[in-house]
């Protein structure tokens, strides 16, 4: 099973430093398609780019250690106006993300706290009713409630907040991108 593991490591390793440059940035290079390049759905004065140009820097970038800095290469020919308004879109985008990120952190937070106040109030309950051996069968109940509600907390501490946390990182990673344009 080790020896899996390190040729997977040594794949992922292979992987980045074939997508590095000089400098030390990992390059996403992407096809402009004047037609495809914004989202049919956005405005003027709202526009984003195509879900398919995120989607595609996500997956190449998503193995990228966030300590990386990325620089994304937009092949095409793109005047000096539409290149800053670009950069503002994709810089708009990826701060909406990190504000959806920051609200998913701490509703989490708040979930993992109320869920373990919750679930000790009532294992409190559960242990003096199994003390005082009063309606057993109610005990029972109530020791799976709070056995539950402390899993759930559990949960919220130990797999899903790590998970919310590398997306942050994903995410600040994508603000500090630089973004440059090849003709």
């Amino acid at each position: 099973m080790s020896k899996t593991r390190k040729q997977r490591k040594e794949e992922i390793r292979a992987y980045i430093e074939s997508v590095m440059d000089e400098e030390g940035f990992a390059v996403v290079d992407v096809n402009l398609d004047r037609e495809t390049m914004y989202d049919p759905l956005s405005l003027k004065g709202n526009k984003d780019l195509s879900g398919e140009i995120y989607d595609y820097i996500d997956a190449q970038t998503n193995i990228i250690p966030a300590s990386i800095p990325l620089r994304i290469r937009f092949h095409g020919e793109v005047g000096e106006e539409e290149q800053e308004e670009l950069r503002g879109v994709m810089h708009r985008h990826y701060m909406m993300r990190s504000y959806d990120n920051t609200w998913d952190l701490a509703v989490n937070l708040r979930k993992m706290l109320l869920l373990a106040l919750f679930g000790a109030a009532v294992l409190a309950v559960y242990l003096y009713l199994a003390i005082t051996e009063q309606h057993v069968f109610m005990a029972e109940i109530i020791s799976i409630v709070g056995s539950f509600a402390l899993w759930e907390a559990a949960d919220a501490l130990l797999l899903e907040r790590p998970h919310l946390r590398r997306e942050h990182r994903n995410i600040e990673q994508s603000l500090r991108q630089r973004i440059e344009f090849v003709p």
